[in-house]
């Protein structure tokens, strides 16, 4: 699980010249009777060093065609919304780490990011354990990290293509609300263990997302250690399943552009597949990235 967190900041895109395969391609086109006109659908990374980050005039070009820009959540004024719901109702989050725990966090956040222990109270007491381990995460990442979903949104919204949201911000938090707070610990304290790795993983997932295999990212999705198998099913089967019937709706009535996150992507249960049981035709389409 700590491997897709580590991705659900994840954000890429691109590889000069890759030719789309069969399993291997960010870039698929959706069409056949169901719908008026093609729509495309496209996974993301959330987060990507700025080095990678790649955004070819193929892909803004159809972004720019679409009626409607389709993400996990409609946009950055649903994003501004998140603080309220990442704050505990009642305690301390301290409180919920034992002592070694604690101490092993205020030793990283002083070491790392340059926060004394006081600070981190002050900061981050209040927060979910979710907030801590974003922090953990996203240092792999490197300084001022590029997300996609904040480019295809600007440049939507520069192209007045009109922005949709397949969940609310309540929604993908609620996922963590459903774990019991000793697994929320637990995750936290395992993504701390991992620190000294995080940075070697995350270039293994980006090496995998330049390469476009799907189905690898969904397989280390599912396969990795963080998090309970209902946990998995919760947070990546069942939401793919509740979107179908939205994308349904969308690209029967409108030239869409969708991105999501790239391991919803790939796998048995992954939106591809999901897609062509439903009876739409959709192919890989070959993505030529121009370094910007």
């Amino acid at each position: 699980m700590m491997k897709y967190f580590s991705s659900l900041f994840l954000s890429l895109l691109a590889a000069v010249g890759i030719f789309a395969q069969e399993s291997s391609s960010l870039l698929w086109e959706i069409k056949g009777k169901k719908v008026k006109s093609p729509s495309y659908l496209f996974g993301t990374m959330h987060l990507i060093p700025q080095e990678n980050f790649l955004f070819p005039e193929s892909l803004k070009e159809k972004v720019k065609n679409s009626e409607l820009l389709i993400m996990e959540i409609g946009g950055i004024s649903e994003q501004l919304s998140a603080a309220q719901f990442m704050i505990l109702k009642e305690g301390s989050l301290f409180d919920f780490f034992a002592k070694e725990q604690r101490d092993s966090l205020f030793n990283y956040f002083e070491n790392t990011l340059k926060q004394d222990s006081s600070t981190v109270i002050s900061r981050y007491s209040r927060m979910k354990p979710m907030v801590l381990l974003q922090l953990l995460t996203q240092e792999s990442f490197g300084e001022n990290p590029a997300s996609y979903e904040m480019s295809l949104e600007a440049h939507a919204r520069k192209n007045n293509v009109k922005i949709e949201g397949l969940e609310t911000i309540e929604q993908q938090i609620g996922f963590f609300d459903k774990m019991t707070m000793e697994e929320q610990v637990e995750m936290v304290m395992t993504a701390l263990r991992n620190t000294d790795n995080s940075k070697e993983e995350t270039d293994k997932l980006i090496a995998l997302y330049l390469d476009q295999n799907i189905d690898s990212l969904a397989s280390i999705i599912t396969g990795s250690e963080m998090g309970s198998d209902s946990f998995e099913e919760e947070f990546l089967t069942n939401r793919n399943v509740d979107w179908i019937p939205q994308i349904k709706t969308y690209i029967k009535k409108n030239n869409c552009f969708i991105a999501v996150g790239a391991g919803h992507l790939g796998g048995p249960h992954g939106l591809v597949a999901l897609l062509r049981k439903e009876g739409f035709i959709v192919e890989p389409v070959l993505l030529k990235s121009i370094h910007p």
